[in-house]
């Protein structure tokens, strides 16, 4: 178990995975990851993983480094090498990634003692300079793993997370099912133990228990795993927390009509074309 910190004595990595398929964007021509979405505190718009590498900044990481699949040229054409959003962003292919914990565990090859944060590109949340906050103040929690948790109605569509009321993990449920509702996470900051444990996962269950279900693996099944192996996972809960994953039309229009902005004419052609 290690003391995290995000201070200038252990090294801390950002890693923003992006190599999905957007498989539930029928039609859509770029990275879902370029999507564009209302920026916080403005009227403006910016690229949703953009908002990703801004909001590692806001915690305090310059280094960060994204997970992208083969052939993919429009995010590091966008972000190139993060300078004009004040980070050093660097790139990982993964080719034919089946998972997440799969793309995570290529992001982090050759990066054994860095503390690192997750942050999903597709994932919208509030409040985010709380959580940023949090994730940046963390250097006195021993834990392997500190999740940031908001509430969710949304069981379908999320992991379900039981914490007990010292704010340690005690399992988490992946897409229980509709009409389930608790805490859900939307944010990780995690030691190096946890990056080892994390890949090691990945070698030895490449058809794991929860493939032969009828389903990838997620960061859940790994997060599970490791409590069950006696690595501490601990969490600061946000009870006026909010989410939406941009990942399908109806919750891509959501984050624009909740977010007060008037819809662009770009973004409005692109709703349509679903």
């Amino acid at each position: 178990m290690t003391k995290l910190s995000l201070g200038n004595v252990t090294p801390v990595t950002g890693l923003i995975p992006a190599a999905g398929r957007a498989s539930r964007l029928p039609g859509l021509t770029c990275s879902k990851d370029l999507l564009p979405v209302p920026e916080t505190g403005s009227d403006a718009s910016c690229a949703a993983i953009e908002n990703s590498v801004k909001f590692l900044r806001e915690c305090g990481i310059e280094h960060q480094n994204v997970v992208i699949a083969p052939g993919t040229k429009d995010i590091p054409g966008l972000l190139g090498d993060g300078s004009r959003l004040g980070a050093k962003v660097f790139y990982t292919t993964i080719v034919d990634s089946r998972s997440v914990p799969d793309s995570l565990s290529a992001g982090l090859e050759g990066n054994s003692r860095s503390n690192v944060v997750l942050v999903f590109p597709d994932i919208m949340f509030e409040p985010r300079a709380a959580i940023a906050q949090s994730i940046a103040g963390f250097g006195s929690t021993e834990c392997d793993v500190l999740l940031s948790l908001i509430p969710s109605s949304r069981g379908e569509k999320v992991d379900m997370v039981t914490v007990d009321d010292d704010g340690m993990v005690q399992g988490i449920a992946p897409k229980p099912g509709a009409g389930i509702s608790g805490w859900t996470w939307v944010a990780a900051a995690w030691s190096p133990e946890f990056s080892a444990y994390l890949r090691q996962f990945v070698d030895k269950n490449a058809d794991s228990a929860a493939r032969l279900q009828g389903r990838e693996p997620y960061v859940g099944d790994v997060i599970n795993a490791a409590i069950d192996d006696g690595l501490l996972v601990r969490a600061e809960r946000f009870k006026q927390g909010g989410m939406i994953d941009i990942g399908t039309p109806d919750d891509y229009a959501s984050v624009w009509h909740q977010s007060g902005q008037a819809l662009p004419p770009a973004v409005a052609a692109l709703l349509r074309s679903f």
